[in-house]
């Protein structure tokens, strides 16, 4: 069966009411607990595709999910997974401003979908930080509400990351200064300083 997100929750929910399942029998066979359960069947999670997908397993169907078109945070989360695990903080910048580029030019709804989904890790909790804090961005150019999983405590450093440090391989605290005082405060609230012009193509 091929669903969009919200629509494959309601049709998940739908076919666990027709095979008389509880709530509890679901939580169970999931390995988690009940009211996970009904926080996901209520809308108030933003659910990952995996969780999804182990709620598929443990009613005993099977998911289909068609990647959605236009921009999406998740997809990119794993291209800069993919970048950093070729040591290529460059490249995953570039995924970063190329989400913003195609995000700047979409509609509200394709905003909000290209948001919904809560991206899986992308193995360094700074460039996990920062994607937390480019959602929440995005979601304030458009004024719709910042999404659940973007403000959760995990997507906020204890310690001070200037991106630029990184992308140069060595200190600059000239740059980091410029970070600092022009660092959206969508990032710099999260503990990730990187300046507004680095966030748009050239």
């Amino acid at each position: 069966m091929e669903r969009e997100l919200p629509a494959a929750v309601e049709w998940l929910r739908a076919e666990r009411l027709r095979r008389r399942l509880s709530q509890d029998d679901l939580a169970s066979r999931m390995g988690t607990t009940q009211s996970a359960v009904a926080r996901l069947e209520s809308g108030d999670a933003d659910p990952r595709l995996s969780t999804l997908e182990r709620y598929a397993s443990a009613l005993g169907v099977a998911m289909v999910v068609e990647a959605a078109t236009g921009p999406s945070l998740d997809a990119t989360a794993a291209a800069v997974r993919r970048s950093l695990s070729d040591g290529d903080s460059n490249d995953a910048l570039r995924h970063v401003i190329q989400f913003l580029d195609d995000v700047g030019g979409a509609d509200v709804e394709s905003v909000r979908r290209s948001l919904r989904v809560e991206p899986d890790t992308t193995g360094d909790k700074r460039w996990d930080a920062l994607l937390a804090g480019i959602a929440e961005y995005a979601s304030r150019r458009v004024r719709i509400p910042v999404p659940g999983w973007a403000t959760a405590p995990g997507r906020f450093l204890k310690r001070f990351w200037f991106v630029i440090e990184d992308l140069l391989g060595r200190p600059a605290p000239g740059l980091a200064a410029l970070s600092f005082a022009d660092s959206p405060p969508e990032l710099a609230n999260r503990g990730v300083f990187l300046d507004r012009s680095s966030l748009e193509s050239v």
